[in-house]
Parts: structure tokens; sequence; C-alpha cells
């Protein structure tokens, strides 16, 4: 419990900025869905379509991948730059663990951030004499889990191979774009998944796949771990 404690203060700032991000965002997108529609779309659209291309596929979805990646930033490599490493190494536990600690924390913290937007959404839509289903919703926001938390798991990998926090989430954002482009290519769709489809639900999002996405994830921590492991702090 410490070690979780440890990760949660040193990433709450940027999980409670976000967290307000998310709602009130979402907050905008529903109560003022008639002057945000004409900028979502170009053409006279349903709620339902509104509210996809607007926060499950568009705009805010890419505000959510901004902010996983942001979580994946720290670590004993910002700490070093701080001058604060040592104390962490001094503590009487593994490096292993204290991975695993951050890990779990951005996880959660992932998956909360997903899950606000889905719960908002047909929570707020009846006071705008609108509706959402719950099932849809919460359908995307399990999507969106899956997907931040490779995304995550990106930056949290970043932040392993790079000591600056800036460095890192260069490195991390470049990881993710040449990631992106990767899928992108003619006929990459056969041997990568591209989360961003998933996440919209555009792409193929069946239990293989989101089982296919977490492994990748959990692997990327893994690796981070294990250099973790290996580094002279």
């Amino acid at each position: 419990m410490m070690l979780l404690y440890k990760a949660w203060l040193e990433s709450r700032a940027r999980f409670l900025l976000g967290l307000l991000a998310m709602a009130g965002l979402s907050g905008v997108f529903v109560f003022f869905n008639h002057d945000v529609r004409t900028v979502v779309t170009d053409h006279d659209v349903s709620y339902a379509e509104y509210i996809w291309r607007g926060i499950f596929k568009g705009q805010l979805r890419d505000i959510y991948v901004v902010l996983t990646l942001l979580l994946g930033l720290g670590g004993l490599d910002r700490e070093r730059s701080y001058g604060t490493a040592g104390h962490t190494l001094a503590l009487p536990v593994s490096r292993w663990r204290l991975i695993a600690a951050r890990g779990l924390t951005g996880i959660i913290e992932t998956a909360i951030l997903a899950i606000l937007p889905a719960s908002l959404v047909p929570a707020l839509s009846p006071f705008v004499q609108e509706s959402y289903p719950w099932r849809l919703a919460l359908q995307f926001g399990a999507l969106w889990t899956v997907g931040g938390i490779l995304i995550f798991a990106i930056s949290f990998l970043a932040s392993v191979l790079f000591s600056g926090e800036y460095s890192a989430a260069i490195a991390a954002i470049i990881l993710l774009v040449g990631y992106s482009i990767t899928t992108d290519l003619p006929g990459m769709e056969h041997y990568i998944v591209d989360v961003h489809d998933v996440m919209n639900g555009s792409g193929p999002h069946g239990p293989t796949t989101l089982a296919a996405i977490s492994i990748m994830a959990v692997a990327t921590i893994w690796l981070a771990g294990y250099i973790t492991t290996r580094k002279d702090y």
C-alpha cells in the first residue's frame, strides 16, 4: 500500500487535472450540443452520431490519449534528475515492486479517465432532452480503457528509456506516432492492431483483439520493469 500511495502522490496532479478536463469537456459536449454540433460535424446528424464523432471518436478521445501519455511519465529516471532517486532506491523493496506499483496506479487512473465520459454522457443527456444508451457508452468506456492502457504502457516505457521529463514525453509521442503510422500502412492491419480504431469502435474490438492489446500493454510494462532492474541509478 505504501508504494501505491507513493505512486499516487507522484501522479495525482496530472490525474486530477485530467479528471477535471474530461468531466468539464464531457459536460460542454452535452449541454452545448446544439452549438458544438456544427463544429464537430459539417452536416446535420443525430445526437448519438454527434456524441460518437465528438467524444468517442473525435476531440475528446484525442485529449484522453494525451492525458494517458502524461500519466506514464515519471519514475526513477525523473527522480534521478531531481536528486531523489537515492531515497526511493533505499526503500526495502525491489525495483520490480516499484514498477508494479507505478504500473498498477497508472492503469487504474487510465481506466477512471476512460469510464468518466462514458458515465457522464448518458447521465447528463436527459437534462438537454436527449438520450444516449448506457450500454453503448460503457462499451466505449471499456474500449478506451484497453486502448488507453497500451498508450500508457508506451509512455511508461519511454519514461524508463529517457531520463529527462521532456525527452521522455517527446519519445512517447514519437513512439505512438510511429506505431500509428505503421498500423496505417497498406496490409499492416493483418499483423498489427490499430488501437485508435479499436477505441472508437470502427475497428475490430472482439475479445481476441482486446486480449491481444492487453498482452501488448503488459509486455511493454514488463519490459520497462526489466530495463529498470538493469539500469544503474
